[in-house]
C-alpha cells in the first residue's frame, strides 16, 4: 500500500484533502479495479496530438481538479465525438476560466436506462462502525432514488471488516436487476466479479484506517459513481475521495467482567445521599432496596454523624466501610458529585457506582464536570482495575438476582420490574433513558427482566459494555436495548455481540433514537450522548441479527412478543389465523404484503376435515368455508374457537398460529366475572407443541383482564389484528 500512500501523502503536502478523479484512479488500477484509459491534458494542442491513442469514435474530457468534486453539476463533463473535441475543449476552458487541467477519458458505453447497468459503490469511515461499504443505483438519479424512495431502493450496506460480501450482494436489489435476477432483467455481471470488487474495495479501506494501527491517512469517504457493469466487466468511471491525517485516539482501560457483575449482580451495597430527616432522593433509593428484599446485613449508609437509618448501618465515610461494596449508589447534587466520587475511588473500596446525579455535561458550563468525572473514573481504575461507573444521569437499576433495586422512583408511582414469570423468557433490558425503561415497564407490568439498567450519560459502562457481559454470561435469551449514540468503534462492539447472540439463541431489539438531525440535538440535550447514524445502524445491526425497531410501540410490541416466543423457533413460515370478526380476517389477509415471508395457506388433509366437523358440530358450516384467515363468525363458542386451534397447532401444518377476536361476542367468556378459559388453554395447547403462537384482543379496557390471562400464561397480546401480523412476518424475516 505505499504507492497509494505516496499519492495521499503528496496531496496532503500540497495542502488538499481530496484527490482528483485521476488519482482516484491510481488507486483503483492499484488494487484491480478497472478504469477507462485517461490522460492529462493542459492545452487544445494536447487534445490534438492525444486523441488517437483512444479507441472509439467518442472522447470524454472532464475538469480535473481536488476542489471540483461534483463536476457534472458545474459543467465539468462533456461527451463528444473525437472530431468535435477541440472546440468543445476551447468552450469549456471559457466557461470554467478557473480550471488550469483538464482530463481526456475513453468513452465506456454505460446506457443509464438500463437499471443495474450503472452501480453506485461507495466506501465512508464511520465512527462507530468503522470502514462501511455501501452498494446501490448509480448514476445521476442515485440521489434522487437516495431522498425519495425506501432504505431497499437507496443502498445495501455493510462493515468492511469480517463482512460476509456474497449474502451482502444477495441482499442487495440493486443486485436483482444487475445480476439478471428481476423480471425483465439482463445480467449485467457475474456475482463473482461483483463480490471480488467489493472484497479489493473494503481491502483498502482497512488499510487505510484506525483499524491499521500503521497507517499514516485515514480515507473518510470514497465513492464510485458510476461503476458501469458490462459484458461482464466493472469500469469505475468516475472516482471521488477524501481522507485526513491518522489520529489514533488513547485507548483508555476498559470496564471489566468483575465490575459489571458487581453492579449487576450485588452481594453488598451502600447509599450515600441519605437524609436522615426527610424522604429525599437517597432515602428513597434505600427503602427501595429494603424493600425488595436485598440483605440488610451487607447494605450500608455512608453518612457522618448517623448511627443507622431505616433500620441500616451508617458509617462516616468510604474507608469506615467494613468491607468492599459490590455497588454504591451515589445520590449527591452535580456540585459535589465529582468530589465524592474523587472519595470513593481513591478509597479502593467500592467496584461499581451508579452516579445518579444529572447535569454533569449535559447543560451549558457543565463540560468542565464532565472532563474532571471522565479523568477520576481513569485514576480509580489504577487503583481497582474493576472500579466501574454506571451513569451519570442514571435512574438506577434493578437486579432480580440480586433482590436489588435502586430505582429513585417510589413504588407507589412505579412498580419495579420484580419477581418471576415462568411464562416469559429470561431477558434484560439496558437503556440510556431511564424514562423510556419506566414508560416500557409501566405498559408491559408482566415483564419481569432479570436486569434492567439505565446507563445514562455512559462515562464509563456503556449499554454495549452491558450487552457484552450479559451475552457471554449466556443466561438470558432476551435483549431489549434502547440506545441514543454509539462511541467511537463500539458499533462494531455492538454488531459482534449481536452476532454472537444469534448464535446463542439470544434475541436483540433495539430502539436507535437520534435519527434526525433535529432528533440528535434532543439526545444531545438529553445525555451528552454521541447521536450516531441512524441508517447505518439499522442496516448494520439489522444485518447481524438485531431486531431494529421503527417506532416505540413497535419496540414494545417485539419486546412482548419475543418474552413470549424467544425461546420457540419457526418450523415453517406458514400461519394459521382465526377470528370470530369478518373485518379482522380482512385486516390479516390485507395486512400480508406481496413479498412477505409469511404465507397464509389453506388446510389441507386432515385438518381440513377436522375443522369440517367442528365447525359442522357448533352449527357453524352454513356461515363459515374452511380457509386462511378463518372467519368463525361472532356466534362460534370457547369451546368450538379452542377445538379449532389446538387442531392447528397439532397439525404440524402451520409454523405459527393467531387468534384475533372482538371479546363482546355473548357466545365467548372475556369478562373476569365469566372466568375465561379459551386464551389459557390456547397458550397450553401452543406450549404442549412448542409453537409460536400469538393472540389479539380488539376492545377497550374493559377486557384487560382477557388480555392480562393471555399473557401470563405466555401469549403475546396485541390490540390489534393487523399489528399481530406485521410482528410476526418482522420474526420470520429474522427467523
Amino acid at each position: 500500500m505505499d504507492f497509494i500512500n505516496n499519492i495521499l501523502k503528496n496531496a496532503y503536502e500540497r495542502g488538499f484533502k481530496t484527490l482528483n478523479e485521476a488519482a482516484c484512479y491510481q488507486i483503483l488500477n492499484r488494487i484491480g479495479i478497472k478504469t477507462p484509459k485517461i490522460k492529462t491534458v493542459s492545452e487544445t494542442a494536447d487534445i490534438r496530438e492525444t486523441l488517437k491513442d483512444f479507441p472509439g469514435e467518442k472522447i470524454v474530457i472532464k475538469i480535473l481538479s481536488e476542489k471540483t468534486l461534483h463536476k457534472t453539476d458545474k459543467g465539468g463533463v462533456k461527451i463528444c465525438s473525437k472530431e468535435k473535441a477541440e472546440q468543445v475543449f476551447k468552450d469549456m476552458r471559457a466557461d470554467l476560466p478557473g480550471a488550469n487541467s483538464f482530463m481526456l477519458a475513453e468513452f465506456i458505453d454505460c446506457p443509464p436506462f438500463t437499471l443495474g447497468r450503472e452501480i453506485l459503490l461507495g466506501a465512508r469511515l464511520d465512527e462507530a462502525f468503522g470502514p462501511v461499504i455501501t452498494l446501490g443505483f448509480g448514476g445521476t438519479d442515485s440521489e434522487h432514488l437516495a431522498k425519495n424512495f425506501k432504505e431497499e431502493v437507496r443502498t445495501a450496506l455493510t462493515p468492511a471488516l469480517n463482512a460476509d460480501f456474497d449474502s451482502f450482494t444477495e441482499s442487495s436489489l440493486l443486485w436483482r436487476y444487475a445480476g439478471g435476477k428481476a423480471r425483465g432483467s439482463k445480467s449485467q455481471i457475474s456475482k463473482a466479479s461483483l463480490t471480488e470488487t467489493l472484497q479489493k474495495f473494503a481491502g483498502l479501506m482497512l488499510n487505510f484506517s484506525p483499524l491499521n494501527k500503521n497507517a499514516e491517512f485515514f480515507i473518510e469517504e470514497f465513492e464510485i459513481n458510476p461503476l458501469c457493469a458490462g459484458g461482464g466487466a466493472l469500469t469505475a468511471l468516475d472516482g471521488v475521495l477524501r481522507f485526513k491525517k491518522a489520529e489514533f485516539p488513547k485507548e483508555e482501560k476498559s470496564v471489566t467482567e468483575t465490575g459489571l457483575k458487581s453492579l449487576l449482580n450485588p452481594k453488598s451495597a451502600a447509599v450515600i445521599g441519605v437524609s436522615g430527616k426527610k424522604m429525599n432522593m437517597g432515602r428513597i433509593i434505600l427503602n427501595n432496596i429494603i424493600k425488595a428484599g436485598f440483605n440488610k446485613e451487607n447494605l450500608f449508609v455512608i453518612k457522618e454523624g448517623e448511627q443507622e437509618i431505616d433500620g441500616i448501618k451508617c458509617v462516616a465515610d468510604f474507608k469506615s466501610l467494613p468491607q468492599k461494596i459490590d455497588a454504591l449508589i451515589l445520590s449527591v447534587p452535580a456540585g459535589s458529585a465529582v468530589q465524592t466520587l474523587q472519595e470513593c475511588a481513591q478509597s479502593g473500596k467500592v467496584n461499581g457506582v451508579v452516579l445518579i446525579s444529572g447535569g454533569i455535561g449535559e447543560k451549558e458550563g457543565s463540560a468542565g464536570l464532565d472532563l474532571k468525572l471522565k479523568e477520576i473514573i481513569k485514576e480509580g481504575k489504577k487503583t481497582n482495575p474493576d472500579f466501574t461507573v454506571n451513569g451519570s444521569n442514571s435512574l438506577g437499576l434493578v437486579s432480580n438476582p440480586s433482590n436489588f433495586n435502586s430505582l429513585f422512583i417510589p413504588t407507589e408511582k412505579f412498580t419495579p420490574p420484580l419477581g418471576f414469570n415462568p411464562a416469559l423468557t429470561p431477558s434484560a433490558f439496558i437503556s440510556q433513558s431511564g424514562a423510556f425503561m419506566l414508560a416500557s415497564l409501566g405498559k408491559m407490568e408482566h415483564l419481569k427482566p432479570l436486569y434492567a439498567v439505565m446507563t445514562g450519560n455512559q462515562q464509563d459502562a456503556t449499554v454495549t459494555d452491558y450487552a457484552k457481559y450479559l451475552i457471554k454470561e449466556n443466561k438470558i435469551k432476551l435483549l431489549m436495548l434502547y440506545i441514543e449514540g454509539l462511541k467511537q468503534n463500539e458499533g462494531e462492539a455492538l454488531r459482534q455481540a449481536v452476532l454472537r447472540a444469534k448464535k446463542q439463541g439470544i434475541k436483540t431489539v433495539i430502539y436507535m433514537a437520534g435519527r434526525t438531525p433535529s432528533g440528535q440535538k434532543a439526545v444531545m440535550g438529553h445525555t451528552a450522548s454521541i447521536a450516531g447514524n441512524y441508517f447505518t445502524a439499522k442496516k448494520i445491526l439489522s444485518q447481524a441479527g438485531a431486531f431494529m425497531a421503527e417506532n416505540l410501540e413497535e419496540f414494545e410490541d417485539l419486546c412482548q412478543t419475543l418474552s413470549f416466543c424467544a425461546g420457540k423457533e419457526f418450523k415453517n413460515n406458514k400461519v394459521f389465523m382465526l377470528s370470530n370478526a369478518g373485518f379482522e380476517t380482512s385486516a390479516m389477509a390485507d395486512s400480508i404484503k406481496s413479498d412477505s415471508q409469511l404465507t397464509p395457506a389453506v388446510p389441507e388433509g386432515e385438518l381440513k376435515n377436522e375443522i369440517s366437523s367442528i365447525l359442522a358440530e357448533y352449527g357453524l358450516s352454513s356461515l363459515a368455508d374452511v380457509r386462511n384467515p378463518l372467519d368463525v363468525t361472532p356466534m362460534c363458542p370457547d369451546d368450538a374457537a379452542s377445538k379449532i386451534m389446538r387442531a392447528a397447532v397439532k397439525s404440524g401444518q402451520y409454523g405459527a398460529v393467531l387468534f384475533c377476536t372482538v371479546p363482546v361476542s355473548p357466545a365467548i367468556k372475556t369478562l373476569e366475572a365469566e372466568k375465561p378459559l379459551f386464551l389459557k388453554e390456547f397458550a397450553a395447547a401452543a406450549k404442549e407443541y412448542n409453537i409460536p403462537a400469538f393472540a389479539s384482543v380488539s376492545a377497550g379496557h374493559r377486557y384487560d383482564y382477557y388480555r392480562k390471562t393471555g399473557q401470563e400464561n405466555g401469549l403475546p397480546v396485541f390490540d390489534h389484528a393487523d399489528k399481530a401480523v406485521k410482528i410476526i412476518e418482522k420474526l420470520l424475516k429474522n427467523k
